[in-house]
């Protein structure tokens, strides 16, 4: 009769841990839902990022693009996610007295979480949906909407945590109460194996070794299986027809039942904490083991360094190769990072083809320079390889007063600083890095109101025909003198502008204040104007140009304006650039392709529009007597120029011998140093007309 109740209850015990373990399966399920609904957001995010981008440089958005990110949008949103049914069975299923730590019913919590979850997701996707017609539609609707776009990821991100946070807290729960109640049911058999044990003894000592031992050995496998210790051994008297032969197996079933358990647990534990692709740890062990380190860092007085890193061109290698070339190259570089590192350092995905490694020391930054130096030797020995791995690197070491989130930050801002100084190389964010960060905010915030406040001026470099050296026209140069630092450069403030949209407004008010002076010039003079890519974005500009000349009272065959090939062929805006170019045309006014010969499709340009003239670049002109290739260039442009018709100007002309040179090829004007400075006319400063 004993035997018989120590069976049942091996039998109910095993049924205890199987529907136990059916919590805990069910639960992990729901995290890994989770976690394919993460990567669907991670492609959305990156397809939402890529199309924007291209919209905010003035780029036609590539059909396969839009096509991407509209189906990882739609595949975000249909969201089937934690709400399945059996998710909410397996939430039926918790008992409603297990509570979190803060006292709420679990149920009820991961219920809650998961709203919360959802909802975010539903806006997340609303928002997306938005930005993405945004760049299809307004490009420069972006730029209001990001604030938007990057609140709702953070809040997705923030209810994705505390799902993923209540759902491990469920499992633990599970599982603690199972370990629980499993240790009530061994005391329970080792109770009812005691007393059997005391019963068989009064009986008859021959049973001993028939019933006695065997019982023993089987509690000690139990024992031992309980305190993790000797998993595999096998159960003794699986064999046996008897009683012990089914408690044997009764207890074999147990054992299988919580190898499984142990199974799931650790299973959740790696979804948890790590990237399914990679098997490296993911963005929330990698927060979390930061935070550690730099806490840890403050008492031990130990550095810690952030890598962020960026796989180059992975873009290309997903249009070259697919999605499954796209994995092999993740896996790949996680390999080599893991590889590259030491024992003790952190590398983690943080998703699409974004990489972090953590690395702790006391000789900072030297530890971390000989870090880049191994990583950068083993990509240099993949350049052979069919997908060779380069990668963008950035790096920031801790300060006393930096937080987890800012020194990752700073990691990632000197990451596209590697990647802005041509890529497969790093960067450490240093205080000249920290300097010109500032500087670039302080002169975007600067430049608003710069013409209002008398600081913007004018100034005109003189264009000379090559043979005689007589002065035909005018460039005019917009400077900006700025009242503590000084003159800033060109290239420093017009990018600035130009990201910021108000380029069209000082594009205007250069246009009508240089007008203004040639208005005074002898009528021969011509004026030549610049125009930024992102004037074309209005659909009037020819006509406002216009209608300035006539104002000033200026034809517009003096009229020369200036435009760059990413302004008319390559850029988004490319039919309402060729349209404006062809008014202005039309009216008399002159074309110019400016920078010539830099351009990837030059003459791609020169076949689908006629310019009236072409400008070479001072940097093969300052070169040309040095570098035969630069000087073969010069000569071939203007050859071209000759046989096309259109005549050709040299920009950076600063030495006699150049200017010999450039006649000798019958180059037709000149403009540099040697001709004259860029300079003030008479007028003043001038404010807005």
């Amino acid at each position: 009769m004993l035997a018989l109740v120590l069976l049942s209850g091996g039998v109910l015990t095993v049924d205890d841990v199987r529907a136990e373990n059916d919590r805990v399966q069910q639960l992990s399920r729901m995290l890994a839902a989770e976690e394919e609904h993460d990567q669907v957001q991670q492609v959305l995010r990156l397809g939402l990022g890529e199309v924007t981008r291209i919209a905010e440089r003035g780029q036609p958005v590539p059909a396969a693009a839009r096509a991407r990110t509209e189906d990882a949008l739609r595949r975000f949103a249909q969201d089937p996610g934690v709400m399945s049914v059996e998710a909410l069975a397996a939430l039926h299923r918790l008992d409603h007295d297990r509570l979190t730590d803060g006292g709420e019913p679990l149920a009820r919590a991961v219920r809650t979480a998961m709203t919360e979850r959802r909802a975010a997701a539903a806006r997340f996707a609303a928002i997306g949906g938005d930005l993405l017609r945004t760049a299809l539609t307004d490009p420069a609707g972006i730029k209001p909407r990001m604030p938007g776009f990057l609140a709702g990821l953070k809040r997705l991100e923030h209810a994705r945590s505390e799902l993923r946070l209540r759902l491990v807290r469920g499992i633990d729960v599970e599982v603690s109460h199972n370990a629980r109640k499993m240790q009530r049911s061994i005391d329970r058999v080792l109770l009812g194996g005691a007393v059997l044990l005391l019963v068989i003894l009064l009986l008859a000592t021959w049973l001993r070794r028939r019933v006695i031992v065997p019982i023993a050995e089987i509690a000690d496998r139990l024992r031992q299986f309980n305190a993790g210790q000797d998993a595999s051994a096998v159960v003794p008297g699986l064999d046996r027809r008897d009683e012990l032969g089914e408690l044997a197996r009764g207890l074999a079933e147990y054992r299988h039942a919580m190898v499984e358990r142990r199974e799931a647990e650790r299973r959740v534990a790696f979804l948890a904490h790590h990237d399914m692709l990679t098997g490296l740890p993911n963005r929330l062990m990698f927060e979390e083991r930061l935070a550690h380190e730099l806490a840890r860092s403050r008492r031990t007085g130990e550095r810690v360094a952030v890598f962020a890193i960026d796989l180059d061109e992975f873009k290309a290698i997903n249009d070259r190769f697919g999605h499954a070339g796209g994995d092999s190259a993740l896996k790949r570089a996680a390999s080599l990072l893991s590889k590259t590192v030491r024992t003790d350092d952190l590398v983690a995905r943080l998703g699409g083809d974004e990489f972090a490694i953590i690395q702790v020391a006391r000789d900072q930054p030297r530890a971390a320079e000989a870090l880049l130096a191994r990583l950068f030797d083993a990509l240099a020995r993949t350049a052979q390889d069919e997908i060779a791995l380069r990668m963008s690197v950035g790096v920031a070491v801790s300060a006393p007063d930096l937080a987890f989130e800012e020194l990752y930050n700073l990691a990632d801002m000197a990451m596209y600083r590697a990647k802005s100084e041509g890529r497969n190389t790093a960067r450490f964010f240093d205080d000249g890095l920290k300097e010109e960060v500032r500087l670039r905010w302080r002169l975007a915030h600067d430049l608003e109101g710069a013409i209002e406040r008398g600081e913007m001026y004018l100034a005109y470099q003189p264009i000379a025909d090559a043979d005689t050296l007589r002065v035909e026209g005018y460039e005019a140069l917009l400077r900006w003198s700025h009242p503590e630092l000084g003159e800033i450069s060109p290239e420093l403030f017009i990018p600035l502008a130009e990201s910021s949209g108000g380029i069209g407004a000082i594009g205007l008010w250069v246009a009508d204040r240089a007008m203004a002076t040639a208005a005074r010039w002898n009528r021969g003079l011509s004026l030549a104007l610049n125009l930024s890519a992102i004037q074309f974005r209005h659909d009037r500009l020819a006509q406002s140009l216009l209608a300035l000349a006539d104002r000033h009272g200026i034809a517009p065959s003096r009229l020369e304006f200036e435009v760059t090939e990413s302004a008319t062929l390559l850029g988004v805006n490319r039919t309402a650039a060729l349209t404006a170019l062809r008014a202005l045309q039309d009216a008399g006014a002159r074309v110019v392709m400016d920078d010539f010969g830099t351009g990837h499709s030059s003459l791609g340009n020169l076949r689908e529009f006629r310019f009236d003239k072409l400008k070479i670049d001072r940097s093969f002109v300052m070169s040309m007597l040095d570098h035969a290739p630069s000087a073969s260039i010069v000569r071939s442009i203007i050859a071209l120029g000759h046989s096309l018709g259109v005549p050709v100007v040299a920009e950076g002309v600063e030495g006699r011998e150049e200017l010999a040179a450039l006649r000798a090829s019958g180059c037709h004007q000149v403009q540099g140093y040697l001709i004259g400075h860029p300079a003030r006319m008479a007028e003043e400063r001038c404010t807005v007309a």
